[in-house]
């Protein structure tokens, strides 16, 4: 059932990339090393196939100049879908640094976005990264919902010191995985899932002021947005 499942999703996936995207060679090979580093590692990714357009106009649509240049983080950047849709804003002076901790991943990202001067990969931990200064914007590709609460709050607590007063923290979670999760789930590894859910409702409750349903994804998908004071 589950074989089942993965199949009619990359299916449906490939109907939705015919349908919003000309590019379809780039997300068959992208497809092809997010299934490849799912089953090799599925808790660094906590995804099959890479995020849909939909999701990435969604998690990206607050990226804007405000008579200055501005510095993004990108973290989780996968195969790129999102990495895309930023260089896509950026005008000259802006810059973005793209955070990946596979290898994999980051050669990828390598080879797409070399030419790009204001885009910068680094093939890191987000604990380990420190710039120097603080972002306008951060964009967040990376499954919470796969990590325990501790690592989640140690993340969470990193976004919060690179982010500037009045910056953007933007990250999305898959509708409805985390309650099919938690159902399943018994004894210990229950409550520890339990104390990540709460760790990211508390985040949220505390500083969200958007949020967004992207069902043209798989899975389906909710974005937030976050705004620091």
């Amino acid at each position: 059932m589950n074989k089942r499942r993965i199949v009619l999703g990359f299916l449906v996936a490939i109907l939705i990339i015919f349908v919003s995207s000309s590019d379809t060679r780039i997300f068959f090979n992208d497809s092809f090393v997010f299934l490849k580093t799912f089953f090799i590692n599925p808790t660094s990714v906590g995804a099959v196939i890479p995020s849909s357009s939909f999701l990435a106009d969604a998690i990206t649509k607050h990226i804007k100049r405000n008579g200055r240049p501005i510095r993004v983080l990108e973290v989780g950047a996968g195969t790129g879908s999102m990495t895309r849709r930023i260089a896509e804003k950026l005008r000259n002076g802006d810059i973005l640094d793209v955070i990946e901790i596979d290898t994999n991943f980051c050669e990828i990202l390598n080879e797409k976005f070399e030419k790009i001067e204001n885009i910068n990969i680094n093939c890191l931990s987000i604990l380990d990264w420190n710039p120097g200064y603080r972002y306008d914007f951060i964009v967040s590709g990376l499954p919470f919902n796969a990590f325990d609460a501790d690592f989640v709050n140690m993340i969470l607590k990193r976004y919060q010191e690179l982010i500037r007063p009045g910056g953007i923290i933007s990250y999305f979670e898959y509708i409805a995985l985390a309650k099919i999760k938690l159902f399943f789930l018994r004894g210990e590894d229950k409550d520890k899932f339990s104390k990540t859910i709460t760790t990211t409702a508390v985040f949220r409750s505390e500083f969200e002021f958007d949020q967004e349903n992207v069902f043209a994804n798989i899975p389906p998908a909710c974005v937030h947005h976050l705004r620091f004071k």
